[in-house]
C-alpha cells in the first residue's frame, strides 16, 4: 500500500502483511537524505502502521544508499521559525521505530549520521557487505540524537560508543559485525532475510517480545 497515493513518487512507502509492516524510504535520487517532508512522512507511516495493528517493522530504503543523513540543504525554508524541528523529527522517528515490539533494519548501502541513527533504533540491523556507516555530526558542530548515544552505549559500552560517534570514521559492515551491531547478509538476500526474521518475531506474542527486550536492557 502506498502511504501517499496522490503523490508521484511518494517520499515514503508502506505495506502491511498480517502483523508485519514494511516502511521504505523512497527518495533515492537524494540518497534518501532526511529532509523535513520525508521525516514527516516517516512519522505518518510509522504511526499508521501501529494504528493498523502492525507489531513488527521492517525498515528499508530504495536506491543504492540506505540514508545519507539529515538533508540540511533541501528543506526549502520549511524549518524557518521552527528551530530544532529536524532534530525533533529524527528523534521522534527513532522512538517510533523503537516502539515496535521488534524491528529489522535492512541496510543495503551507506548509512550516514541520522541514517545510522535510524538503523540503530531497530532491534536488529542487517547490512549488505557493501554497506558503510559513519557519524559526521561532531566535526560539523552537531551532537548525535540522545537516543542514539544511549542505544550505542548500551550495546557496545561507553568507550567504543564514543569512538563510533566522535571519530568520524567510515566503517564497513564487517567492522560493525565484529562489534555485534549488525548481521552481514549478501545484498541479494537482504530483503528475504529481513522478512524471514520479521515473520519469526511475529510468531511470538508482542507483549513477550517487549518483556524480553526490557529484560535484556535493564
Amino acid at each position: 500500500m502506498n502511504l501517499d497515493a496522490d503523490q508521484a513518487p511518494a517520499l515514503c512507502l508502506t505495506e502491511r502483511n498480517s502483523s508485519v509492516a514494511t516502511v521504505t524510504l523512497n527518495r533515492p535520487d537524494a540518497r534518501n537524505a532526511l529532509n523535513i517532508p520525508l521525516l514527516q512522512h516517516l512519522v505518518g507511516a510509522l504511526d499508521e502502521a501501529r494504528a493498523h495493528g502492525a507489531d513488527i517493522l521492517v525498515l528499508r530504503a530504495e536506491g543504492t544508499a540506505f540514508c545519507a543523513g539529515a538533508d540540511i540543504r533541501a528543506d526549502d525554508g520549511t524549518a524557518i521559525g521552527r528551530p530544532g524541528l529536524r532534530r525533533r523529527l529524527i528523534e521522534e522517528v527513532c522512538d517510533l521505530i523503537d516502539s515496535f515490539p521488534a524491528s529489522v533494519a535492512a541496510v543495503q548501502g551507506p548509512a550516514v549520521g541520522a541514517g545510522w541513527a535510524l538503523a540503530t533504533a531497530a532491534t536488529v540491523t542487517l547490512a549488505a557487505p557493501e554497506a558503510t556507516f559513519r557519524f559526521p555530526e561532531l566535526p560539523l558542530g552537531f551532537l548525535p540524537p540522545d537516543t542514539t548515544v544511549r542505544r550505542l552505549r548500551d550495546r557496545v559500552g561507553a568507550t567504543v560508543a564514543f569512538r563510533l560517534l566522535a571519530a568520524d570514521e567510515r566503517l564497513a559492515a564487517d567492522d560493525l559485525a565484529r562489534l555485534g551491531l549488525v548481521e552481514v547478509v549478501p545484498a541479494p538476500d537482504l530483503p528475504s532475510r529481513a522478512r524471514h526474521l520479521a515473520d519469526r518475531f511475529a510468531a511470538a506474542p508482542p507483549d513477550l517480545l517487549r518483556h524480553l527486550r526490557t529484560a535484556l536492557t535493564t
